[in-house]
């Protein structure tokens, strides 16, 4: 009787196959929260992923949680949540960061990225590529998202994005709820149907409720792509706007070797574990986490061609 509305349109064969797949949610904000209520009711198993808390501010879109949630683990609280809308599947979940560490934990039947940053995506990117794992990318910010569908073998996330740097202010932008309850009720629909091996969406899908448009946009797969080619990406960052405005700060996940950079570019002031350069006569801060700041630049393109350069020379 659960799934009886259901099944009427699907089958009870497809509702049975819904209920032996397992699907990972990364990120348990607004799309997370949506798409992990659907899919609970639908009957799929998930994997929930996430190391944030519940704040005032999320429950205004994120509708999983109440004012008791505040402060708790959204991980686990979404869990509990979702098993008292649906005790028949499993739930696992993970109060963790996804990284290149603990990346294994989202091997499943396929992947929701709802995630908020380029450096998250990139991860998921290369290793459902590498696994042969199907994912869906969603996105909302004020009033407009979009949904694309990376399926192996087709265009992929790093065919769409080919500058991987991701860049991050500290001004926070508005956000309707209407609009992450729209994307992720149509990131759910298309992972019902590639489970169920269905005619899927293969263009990128683009929403705007300013104006009501609806648009697909063609993707082709980019031959030049390496993860398209099997290469992984490892030289993924992102240029971020500090919050006192006064400088830009750009981070990578590898630490750089500190004696290549001195011996390339000649150090201004060594503190052993940060060096001040001068390159192309900017004054550059870096440090051996992989932090690089530019004290008086302020060309976005320029601070990121000697990024590029400083991460080559110091890789």
């Amino acid at each position: 009787m659960r799934y009886s509305r259901q099944e009427s349109l699907i089958g009870k064969e497809n509702q049975r196959l819904l209920r032996s797949k397992i699907i990972c949610i990364i990120g348990l904000g607004a799309l997370g929260a949506n798409s992990s209520n659907l899919l609970a009711r639908a009957g799929i198993n998930l994997i929930l992923i996430d190391d944030d808390k519940v704040d005032l501010s999320n429950l205004q879109r994120q509708n999983l949680y109440n004012e008791d949630d505040i402060g708790k683990s959204k991980a686990e609280t979404a869990e509990k949540h979702l098993r008292k809308i649906n005790s028949e599947i499993k739930i696992y979940f993970y109060n963790e960061e996804l990284n290149k560490e603990n990346i294994n934990l989202i091997k499943s039947d396929l992947v929701l990225d709802c995630t908020d940053n380029l450096e998250t995506r990139f991860l998921i990117n290369d290793f459902c590529s590498k696994h042969k794992i199907p994912w869906i990318h969603a996105a909302a910010i004020k009033n407009s998202g979009l949904i694309f569908n990376v399926i192996p073998g087709k265009a992929c996330f790093s065919c769409i994005y080919k500058n991987i740097n991701e860049v991050e202010r500290c001004e926070d932008l508005g956000i309707l709820n209407t609009i992450t309850a729209l994307i992720s009720s149509l990131q759910v629909n298309e992972a019902v149907k590639i489970l169920l091996n269905k005619k899927y969406e293969e263009n990128l899908i683009r929403v705007n409720l300013e104006n009501n448009s609806f648009d697909k946009i063609r993707i082709n797969k980019n031959p030049a792509c390496e993860v398209c080619s099997g290469k992984m990406l490892n030289k993924k960052f992102k240029l971020e706007l500090c919050r006192t405005k006064a400088t830009l700060m750009v981070k990578t996940n590898k630490n750089l070797n500190m004696k290549k950079l001195k011996e390339n570019f000649g150090e201004l002031r060594d503190a052993g574990n940060a060096l001040l350069l001068e390159i192309e006569g900017e004054h550059v801060i870096v440090n051996n986490k992989g932090e690089i700041i530019f004290k008086h630049l302020r060309d976005e393109d320029k601070v990121m061609e000697i990024a590029n350069e400083i991460y080559e020379v110091g890789k």
